[in-house]
């Protein structure tokens, strides 16, 4: 499980990092720049990440309700790990994090995310039990025990909270597969490479990299249709902000 490191940021980041972070990373170039920062080793441009700090002033207290969606309360015990994840994710992309109030905004917008994900993916069939999620960790440890430590120092958070994070990642993942039917052509695949050799002359050839873009393709399509859906879900949805 190569990509095991990001998964607790996949969805619940993805719009945050991209929206702050330069998209300049392509072909080899940006899949080496994504295996450094699965070992927390390199910033924006191959920089060295900065040294986040979270400071008692910006976690709140494990029962204090921070938003509520349909009179469904969140609370700080969710607040708390995914505001780190945020603030220490944007860190190694060398994003500004000085704005804590723009920090918290965006937290609770990603639990709300999370929050309507699960609650849609119930109604549609899709459940995960404890079972499930605890034999995926296990798999996650005896593979990488030395970097899930690494990890859960790195993001401040202890194995409960990455289960917690881990449950979510495979109910999004099960909702976006049921839910949208992502195709890539042969045609897509070879605009995008060329694309990527306009901009460097130092790229494998296609055949080299067809599947990688194949799968980076079916995850942009994937998101976009996943962000339609939040985007429908959140019109739909009576939601608070308590923070």
């Amino acid at each position: 499980m190569k990509k095991w490191i990001v998964l607790i940021m996949t969805l619940l980041l993805a719009t945050v990092v991209v929206a702050c972070g330069d998209d300049n990373a392509e072909g080899n170039k940006g899949s080496n720049q994504e295996e450094q920062q699965e070992q927390g080793n390199t910033g924006k441009e191959g920089e060295k990440p900065q040294k986040v700090e979270i400071t008692d002033k910006e976690k709140v207290s494990e029962d204090e309700v921070v938003a509520s969606v349909n009179g469904e309360e969140i609370k700080g015990d969710r607040y708390n790990p995914t505001y780190s994840q945020l603030k220490i994710t944007m860190g190694q992309y060398n994003q500004d994090v000085s704005d804590l109030d723009k920090l918290k905004e965006q937290t609770i917008d990603m639990l709300i995310t999370q929050h309507l994900i699960n609650t849609d993916a119930a109604k549609k069939g899709i459940e995960v039990t404890d079972k499930e999620v605890q034999k995926e960790f296990d798999k996650i440890k005896k593979e990488n025990e030395d970097r899930l430590k690494t990890a859960l120092e790195q993001f401040q958070m202890n194995e409960k909270q990455f289960k917690t994070m881990l449950k979510d990642n495979i109910i999004t993942t099960e909702y976006t597969d049921k839910e949208f039917d992502v195709k890539v052509t042969d045609k897509e695949v070879k605009e995008y490479y060329n694309e990527i050799k306009e901009q460097s002359e130092e790229v494998a050839k296609l055949d080299d990299l067809e599947e990688q873009i194949k799968t980076r393709l079916e995850q942009e399509k994937a998101s976009e249709q996943l962000q339609k859906r939040i985007d429908d879900l959140k019109k739909d949805a009576e939601i608070k902000t308590l923070l």
